[in-house]
């Protein structure tokens, strides 16, 4: 599957939602923080999307340099989001020249920092950043249990890990026109079905399925397979916050597989 959408922020002020949803924009992902501070245009963008039933994910923009600094963000962003909804990912935005000169392990440690803070609140975490970024100053392998939205402006992601979004333009694009509604702004590709996964997972502010309502472990397994929960540490989380036994789950797909 490939569903395309925007990311746009404070820049955008004035955005016409209804144009770009005419204009065929399936998603939105909205900047909700510049580090600890929120984005001017957050609170509006959202009651915007909403108001025409078109599915959010956030990003905040990460300047964190130690543990402690990540630790301030994430519980800035929690706070921001507290009391929405959102049917896409909340993403870290890695991309600040202050953070490249920190070291890989530090790195590393700031972004699952913030992941696993986002993680415990509920969260569908994922990263955004550069795959070259990523592979030059983190342990990109420590970080596998996490979505990744790649931005690469380009005819072609050549990405050499697993991603679910695909940024492919910006003020350059080469695979459409870089104006959605009339406006210069971000275009991405998503290739996964976010809203059913973090909806059926109960994340993002969706809660918990009542027992009536919960899926069989074959039901369970066969979505594992189809990568609806992820991978890894990251699979585990988010049955488990979904109220199922992550066990039982994983048994049933080694079976299958």
């Amino acid at each position: 599957m490939q569903k395309w959408g925007i990311d746009v922020s404070k820049w955008q002020k004035g955005f016409n939602f209804d144009k770009a949803k005419e204009e065929g924009v399936e998603f939105v992902i909205l900047r909700a923080a510049y580090s600890t501070g929120r984005d001017l245009q957050f609170d509006n963008f959202y009651k915007k999307c909403k108001e025409r039933n078109i599915p959010v994910g956030v990003y905040q923009y990460s300047m964190a340099r130690t543990v402690e600094e990540a630790k301030q963000e994430a519980n800035a962003l929690i706070k921001i989001l507290s009391g929405k909804k959102f049917e896409y990912p909340i993403y870290l935005d890695v991309e600040d020249k202050v953070q490249k000169e920190l070291g890989r392990e530090l790195l590393t440690k700031i972004i699952r920092t913030w992941c696993e803070i986002l993680e415990s609140s509920g969260y569908y975490v994922g990263i955004y950043s550069t795959y070259s970024y990523l592979k030059s100053y983190t342990n990109i392998d420590d970080l596998k249990a996490y979505d990744k939205w790649i931005a690469q402006w380009s005819t072609k992601c050549t990405c050499k890990i697993e991603y679910g979004m695909w940024q492919f333009g910006g003020e350059t694009n080469k695979i459409r026109t870089n104006k959605v509604a009339g406006v210069v702004c971000d275009q991405n590709y998503a290739y996964k079905d976010y809203p059913v996964i973090i909806k059926s997972a109960g994340l993002n502010g969706y809660g918990k399925q009542s027992d009536n309502k919960k899926k069989t472990v074959d039901e369970l397994a066969m979505e594992v397979i189809a990568g609806r929960w992820g991978t890894g540490i990251n699979r585990k989380n988010r049955l488990t916050q979904a109220g199922y036994d992550y066990n039982a789950v994983q048994k049933r797909v080694n079976e299958l597989m």
